[in-house]
């Protein structure tokens, strides 16, 4: 909508816009809403740097020319959607500069209402937040790096990770590479999936040269090089043919370097057109390659630690502990399959007259014969326990018969033990994998099960585990009954375990468990009522109930003169976001005539990541009233920094599966980053599940300053806790 297509009353509001305009530092734009395709009446100088666009190119126009490959289609309509319906909002968005560079705008929307000429203007103010964005990543790359590492997940599944967020901020078509340098100082391809697989092909294994191409150079000088061209830029003389191929116009490489500051390799960017880096641009790559580092430093540690912990040394294959976490992991994935339980019954004989380590070489040959099936290597084998071994399978049901027949074939020829050659005789148990059988425990008890009841025939022998009931959902169904049972008769009572100062001991606070002691069971754990509740929608009363119990307690100390001490109590998701949740919560304080300081809410971080806009406002609420919040088990789940930032808590609680394995350097370090997460948010950082003086001096050292565990008090009953 050009301006002298409208009435000249509009066209004065225009030329106070235009005016307003100029005092504005970010992009400003002018919509008329009143128009369909929402065509752009004004923008400012501001707007026309940021995005290299002209005024001709602009005005009369609708802003989809500033979207690109990587633009929100989701947010552009909600953006649409709210200028339509004169709605103010801001929303976060990639749009693209004329030169075809994305970056992250921030656009910010306010209805502008003339009412005396009853006519309607939009504002758009836009921001270049390309920088934040970058900072958030980088800070995400880390935590996925550790994350990940603690998980398991290849090196070059998290080096991926890095080349894919640093593609995202430049050109479409942009291509990154991770080359690290081996001893002999040849390239290998650490990562780089968006370049063509002939390029690895060429580029694996050349010598490093400090001459040839930008990686080289990278390498050699331990600084940035930038090849602006590669078609005229003597770096990529020998390699000419290489960079036309592939149509690798630009390239621009860091160095990557260790913690001596040696350099271990290369991160590098590629661009199918000329382009010049901006120094924002450099800075950025620069920051990103100590991610690739950190990364190949405690990826090597946490391989070598794997290395140790979950390979049986004796065969060479996975041992006991892998199999049991590799299981855990298969079963999340709701697919069919069995677990078999493998033993020889040659193998005692074996290890009776030639020893041990015969007995070894003979699980080592069957391990092997295991591997080279193309069909078995696809899935999971382990050393069990000395004779056995397991295997696990995700496969359809129907092809089981197959399937362990391949098994059977890989033993039927003989093996040489010394100067015999052993024909094996093979047992195996079966233990299905169903809808109603995905307990990782249960399906080895049942499997080992099934291998004792085979070893009990002659000769070879399969045989399965048999169930005529599901007393897995018989024991469900009766643990739910009688928890609802438990609630209305009020056996569900309450412990508390005190959290401490670590430096004095002295406490400072506590928390609230549940516990469970029923007639008809006996004791429950809370790792199995609990879930229960959840699973069957009783979470909240009995939440409810933990909350009645500790606001009777503190009456009675209050009423007794006897200090009071704040009482965190855990809240489930769905109860922290139930609309009665902070209603019942203030009416019961003010009911018991306790100050709601008096009162922490403990939420899984888990929270932000359902509804972090609702989230927040009841957080607010919360502190409104006076409660306060802590976020619990930090770093098991969800862990985001952009979420942790916009929530208002006082509180992180490190998860006690941390604490015990500090001594991992890996481990150790992310530790280590929560604590100064949380000094650096304003937090305060508790250590949960500390049972060592060890821990409690390393956390010291770290500057965590509280914690709780068996190491200072165990959960105890109200009225010992009345004692403290």
């Amino acid at each position: 909508m050009q301006l002298h297509k409208m009435s000249e009353e509009k066209q004065v509001v225009i030329d106070w816009l235009r005016r307003l305009g100029v005092e504005f530092q970010t992009g400003f734009l002018v919509i008329n809403p009143e128009s369909e395709d929402l065509p752009i009446v004004y923008a400012n100088d501001a707007f026309y740097e940021m995005t290299g666009y002209s005024e001709e190119e602009v005005l009369g126009n609708n802003g989809r020319f500033l979207h690109g490959i990587k633009t929100d289609r989701e947010v552009s309509g909600q953006i649409r959607e709210y200028t339509l319906a004169n709605k103010a909002g801001t929303f976060e968005i990639v749009n693209y500069r004329k030169d075809g560079r994305p970056f992250w705008n921030e656009i910010t929307i306010q209805p502008l209402f003339i009412q005396e000429k009853k006519f309607m203007f939009t504002l758009l103010l836009q921001k270049d937040i390309t920088e934040r964005k970058r900072a958030e990543a980088l800070i995400k790359i880390q935590q996925d790096i550790y994350t990940g590492i603690e998980k398991g997940h290849m090196l070059s599944v998290l080096l991926q990770q890095v080349c894919d967020t640093a593609e995202s901020f430049f050109a479409d078509g942009a291509k990154c590479t991770v080359l690290m340098v081996d001893e002999q100082e040849r390239f290998r391809i650490a990562a780089g999936k968006s370049m063509p697989e002939e390029f690895h092909q060429d580029i694996d294994g050349l010598q490093v040269e400090a001459d040839v191409g930008t990686c080289g150079a990278a390498f050699h000088r331990q600084e940035a090089v930038v090849s602006v061209d590669t078609a005229k830029d003597p770096l990529w003389e020998k390699h000419r043919k290489l960079v036309k191929e592939f149509h690798l116009a630009s390239s621009w490489s860091v160095p990557i370097t260790d913690t001596a500051g040696n350099s271990i390799g290369a991160f590098a960017i590629y661009f199918s057109s000329v382009m010049t880096p901006a120094p924002d641009d450099l800075r950025f790559l620069e920051q990103v390659a100590p991610s690739v580092a950190l990364a190949v430093k405690y990826s090597r540690e946490q391989e070598e630690v794997l290395r140790l912990a979950y390979i049986d040394k004796e065969t060479g294959l996975s041992n006991r502990n892998y199999f049991m976490n590799e299981l855990t992991g298969l079963l999340e994935e709701g697919k069919e399959g069995f677990v078999a339980f493998i033993s020889l019954d040659e193998y005692v004989k074996v290890v009776d007259q030639y020893g041990h380590r015969e007995g070894d070489l003979l699980i080592r040959e069957i391990g092997r014969r295991f591997m080279r099936d193309p069909w078995i290597s696809r899935h999971f084998v382990a050393r069990f326990s000395d004779s056995t071994i397991a295997f696990v399978s995700l496969s359809p049901l129907k092809d089981l018969t197959e399937n362990l027949e391949r098994i059977k074939q890989c033993v039927e020829k003989p093996v040489s033990i010394q100067d015999l050659e052993l024909f094996m005789t093979m047992k195996m148990g079966i233990a299905l994998i169903t809808p109603n059988r995905r307990d990782g425990d249960e399906l080895i008890r049942h499997a080992d099960s099934a291998l004792s009841k085979a070893k009990l025939g002659t000769g070879e022998s399969i045989c399965y585990f048999e169930d005529e009931h599901d007393q897995i959902m018989r024991r469900d169904l009766r643990l739910a009954s009688e928890l609802t049972a438990a609630l209305n008769r009020g056996e569900v009572d309450v412990h508390l375990q005190p959290k401490v100062e670590l430096k004095t001991g002295e406490i400072v606070s506590f928390e609230a468990l549940a516990r469970w002691d029923s007639p008809e069971l006996g004791p429950i754990g809370p790792n199995v009522f609990i879930p229960a509740a959840e699973k069957n929608g009783k979470i909240r009363v009995l939440e409810q109930k933990v909350f009645l119990r500790v606001m009777e307690w503190l009456k009675k100390r209050q009423d007794r003169g006897q200090r009071l001490r704040p009482v965190a109590i855990n809240i489930s998701a769905e109860h922290f976001f139930h609309r009665s949740f902070i209603p019942y919560l203030v009416d019961t304080a003010a009911e018991y005539d306790i100050d709601p300081k008096w009162i922490r809410l403990e939420i899984t971080e888990r929270i932000g990541f359902v509804d972090i806009d609702t989230a927040y406002k009841v957080f607010k609420q919360l502190n409104d009233y006076g409660f306060t919040s802590s976020v619990d088990d930090f770093g098991t789940g969800y862990s985001s920094l952009s979420y942790l930032q916009k929530l208002p808590v006082s509180e992180i609680k490190i998860d006690r599966s941390f604490i015990s394995n500090m001594e991992g350097e890996g481990t150790l370090a992310i530790v280590r980053t929560i604590i100064q997460l949380a000094e650096n948010l304003n937090m305060s950082a508790v250590a949960e599940g500390i049972e060592t003086e060890t821990q409690r001096r390393t956390l010291l050292a770290l500057g965590c300053r509280y914690g709780q565990g068996y190491l200072f008090h165990k959960p105890m009953p109200l009225d010992e806790a009345n004692l403290l």
